[in-house]
């Protein structure tokens, strides 16, 4: 089974499509649901996320940019993934880990869990995607800005 770990940036890319309606966010979240990648998968949303794209969405609104605080996402195919004790415990040892030590915040938490549950770590920022790409596979959206590259990884 495919792990996906969908950080926030990806997470808001899926509603940011380009002047041609394009988003590799939505294009890779399609992909998986049309069955283009083959085979199970689950999409992993971890619970800090939830706020982190709220604050993100209210941030866009503050400026004026227009998008939608729902996102229809969760379905059989997703877990929201708990950031608690046990994700602690599991993660502490990674925390000094070369690339792990150079990440902030947030991105630490999605590193670990696509570490934890050897999944692809679902991103938007080169910064996360370059020190997480030592440990973890990742999608570094950046790389599909104009079409779906990531499907190189599948076939």
């Amino acid at each position: 089974m495919n792990k996906f770990v969908w950080d926030t940036s990806a997470i808001v890319n899926i509603k940011e499509p380009n002047a041609e309606g394009y988003s590799p966010g939505h294009s890779l979240i399609r992909d998986l649901s049309d069955g283009w990648i083959k085979g199970e998968y689950l999409n992993i949303f971890p619970t800090l996320a939830v706020f982190e794209v709220n604050a993100t969405v209210s941030k866009m609104h503050r400026k004026g940019i227009n998008i939608l605080r729902e996102f229809y996402i969760f379905d059989k195919h997703a877990q929201l993934y708990a950031v608690d004790r046990d994700l602690v415990s599991k993660s502490y040892e990674f925390f000094t880990i070369d690339g792990f030590d150079k990440l902030y915040g947030a991105d630490l938490v999605f590193a670990c869990i696509a570490h934890i549950e050897n999944a692809y770590l679902v991103t938007k920022d080169s910064k996360l995607a370059l020190h997480a790409s030592k440990h973890v596979r990742v999608i570094d959206l950046n790389e599909s800005l104009e079409s779906a590259n990531y499907r190189d990884l599948f076939e």
